[in-house]
Order: structure tokens, then sequence, then C-alpha cells
């Protein structure tokens, strides 16, 4: 349970993300990262096993608020990593005669579950702060800047794009930056009925920097695809296994470029990369509200329809993209799994089991 300290930290954030107050990917990683340094400031433990069984807490509770948003969870776990690491590299320069190898292979006790003075734990702290710090530095606030210079080497000149996540602030980033040393024409579907208003202020923004934009039906998507170079979307978080969730829609369109061979790229930042597997895919679709598919003057037509959905969501598979584009680099989906592997801990994969 957690104490009233660490609770007066968490819920205006949890309650934030529940009213969608937190818009974006990166605000919401953002938000988390500097919540945790609060709470890690906060709590008091004798033994590192504490902290982390009060971290993991935390990530049940963001869980529970937003199961369908995969950000809060990796944050939280790339934090559990670094406390982790500190700990692990502290217990290895107590006996540095214990090898990595030897200690996969025997019962040598962790630095977790091993007591610290006050002036330790007070040391310890101050890393892990840092080891935040960090984080929010190098993956989370600057990732527009590793990520944008990569665009010039994606896109090529008098190339069409289609582009169907208009709701994307990376997306949007990328392709000015783009703009910048390549000409190109950009397509972008209406995205009825969820974000039309969004992808009419898109399009009026790379207008803005002299992309040639246009706005197209969503019914056309076939009809175009023979004539466009490349897909890009904007993925809100990446799976283990190399799928990813991105605006209802973007499943439909990927698959139809499948059909003509073309190239589906994904761009993300590496916050968003999760060591969640999706067993379920349809666990993961959030649902909107029916009312914008089928209005509520229409009421007579629900009787002839099963059931009335407006998802807010697709899922799109490994198969189905060609490559990631992320701050740490371009990356097959098939890869993906080994950066999972570098930045968490298996034992953090899920959050509910015991510590």
């Amino acid at each position: 349970m957690l104490s009233p300290e660490v609770l007066n930290h968490v819920e205006p954030v949890v309650a934030s993300l529940k009213r969608q107050q937190i818009q974006g990917g990166r605000a919401t990683a953002l938000a988390v990262a500097q919540m945790l340094m609060k709470v890690i400031s906060t709590v008091r433990w004798t033994y590192p096993s504490e902290l982390i069984a009060v971290i993991r807490e935390v990530g049940v509770v963001f869980e529970r608020a937003q199961p369908r948003d995969l950000i809060p969870g990796n944050i939280v776990r790339r934090v559990l990593a670094i406390i982790r690491e500190e700990t692990d590299s502290d217990a290895h320069d107590k006996d540095p005669m214990v090898s990595s190898m030897f200690s996969l292979l025997s019962t040598h006790k962790t630095g977790t579950h091993e007591a610290m003075s006050k002036s330790k734990a007070s040391d310890l702290r101050q890393v892990i702060i840092q080891g935040i710090r960090e984080l929010i530095d190098n993956e989370i606030t600057n990732v527009y800047a590793s990520i944008e210079p990569m665009s010039t080497e994606m896109i090529h000149d008098n190339e069409t794009l289609l582009v169907p996540t208009p709701t994307s602030e990376i997306i949007l980033k990328f392709l000015i930056k783009a703009r910048s040393k390549r000409k190109f024409t950009v397509l972008v579907p209406e995205n009825y009925p969820n974000h039309t208003q969004a992808a009419h202020a898109f399009v009026k923004q790379l207008g803005a920097h002299d992309i040639d934009t246009v706005l197209i039906a969503d019914t056309t998507i076939y009809a175009v695809m023979s004539r466009v170079g490349k897909v890009i979307i904007g993925a809100s978080g990446v799976c283990a296994n190399g799928g990813c969730l991105s605006n209802a829609g973007v499943g439909y369109i990927v698959e139809c470029a499948k059909e003509f061979k073309t190239p589906v790229c994904a761009v993300a930042g590496s916050y968003k990369l999760s060591p969640v597997y999706p067993y379920n895919s349809m666990d993961l679709i959030e649902m909107g509200n029916a009312g914008k598919v089928l209005s509520y003057s229409e009421s007579q037509l629900v009787d002839s329809v099963a059931a009335v959905g407006n998802p807010l969501t697709d899922y799109v598979p490994p198969d189905n993209i060609d490559i990631y584009i992320t701050n740490l680099g371009g990356f097959a989906p098939s890869f993906i799994y080994r950066i999972v592997l570098d930045n968490y801990r298996p034992d953090d994969n899920d959050l509910k089991a015991s510590a």
C-alpha cells in the first residue's frame, strides 16, 4: 500500500491522464518521469528492494488507470532498470570476485536485499535521480532533435508520401525538417470521425512551411496508393514483437500498402518501446464515442446493425512495417526485442507479479 506522501505525488498525474489534460506521448513520459523523481525523493527505505516495491506499485496504479497507454508503464520500468543497475553495480563493487557469468549460476545475493546506512541510501537516491534526469534529457526532452536529422535520409526529392497520423507532433517536425533539403508531396487522409479537425490543422501547418499537401478522403486510399512512394506513420506505442499502436484506420492503410509493396516507416521515441507483448491485440484498442459514427438522430438504424463501435487506435502487426525510426537509429521490427532487452529488466515486465 502506497503511503499518503507518495499518493500526493501520484494521484494528480493519474487524474490528469484520465481527464486527458496531458496530451501527447512526450508530455506523458515527461510528467511520469518527473513524478517518479519526487516519489524517490520522498519515500524512505532500508533495503533497495523496498524502493523497487514502491515504484512497482506506482506502476500498477498507472496500468489500472490507463491500461491501454503503454508509456507510463514504460517509464516506470526504465526507472526500475536504473535502480536495479545501480544496486547491482554496488553489490559487484563489494564482491568483485563474483563474475556476471557465475552470478547467473549461483545463489549469490544481489544488492537489492542488502540493508543500507542512511548516508549510503542518500547517495544511492542521488545517483538514481541523476539517472532519471539523464533519461529525461537524452531520450524524452531531446527526442525530436535526435529523430529529425534522419528525415532527409528517409525522404527523397519529388516523392509522394502518405501520412495517416495528423495527431503526431513528431511526424510534423519530421516532415518540416525534411523540407529544408527536400521537395515532396504529402497526402493526408481526413481521419473521419475522430481526427478530422486535426487533419485539417495538420495540412495547414505543412502548407505554412511550403510543403505541397493534399487532404484526401479516407475512401480514396486504395486509389492513390499506386502513386505513393512511402507511408509514414506515428506510433503511440511499440510492443516487444515489433507491432505498434497508431491512429484508427492506420491498420487498413498499411494493409493496402503491403498489397502495393509500398514501404511503411513508423516513427517513435525510444520511450514508446515497451516490453509488453500483445497476446490479445484487441485488449490494446481504445474505444471512443460511438455517436460520432452513428449519431443519435439516426438511432432508428441501430436495429439493423449488430453493434456500433468507434475505435480510437489500431494495432499494426510487425509484418506490415518495414522500418522503425527512433532516436536510437533505424531498426527492423524484428530487432525491437533487442532494444527492449537493453533498456528493461525481465523481472519488471509484469509489474503486478511479486518482486
